[in-house]
């Protein structure tokens, strides 16, 4: 089996990981994967919605590992953007074993915790945040 290959890091990918605190991920999202474990659901969706969607050839990856579920994305050459992971860092993680998923279904359109960090980034672009 192929090994998968990694994304480098983006200038959207550095712009979200710059308004993600390690200290405020929630325990229960931890699966001990990258330095910005505890964020893997929230700022792909983040990044997905930023790039513009599924227009933007990406799309959702989902795999639950040692117990603890991790996502990430796939872009249209079929690399991993792995929003966990800072730049230059790697992973032994079975990307391979993944299933495509959609982001879960909110009236909002996005999950509250991607719409902060959306509005973190928008702020720091010196663009209006979302309105709710």
């Amino acid at each position: 089996m192929a090994k998968t290959k990694l994304a480098p890091a983006d200038a959207l990918k550095r712009e979200i990981q710059a308004v993600l605190d390690p200290a405020e991920a929630e325990d229960r999202f931890r699966s001990g994967h990258g330095r910005y474990d505890g964020f893997a659901y929230a700022a792909a969706e983040a990044y997905l919605q930023l790039a513009g969607g599924y227009d933007a050839g990406l799309y959702p990856v989902q795999h639950k590992h040692r117990g603890k579920s991790h996502w990430w994305l796939v872009d249209d050459s079929g690399r991993v953007i792995d929003l966990t992971l800072a730049p230059r860092e790697s992973s032994s993680f079975p990307y391979e074993r993944g299933s495509r998923r959609p982001f879960r279904y909110t009236p909002a359109g996005i999950s509250r915790r991607a719409q902060a960090i959306v509005d973190r980034v928008k702020a720091a672009r010196g663009q209006t945040a979302a309105r709710r």
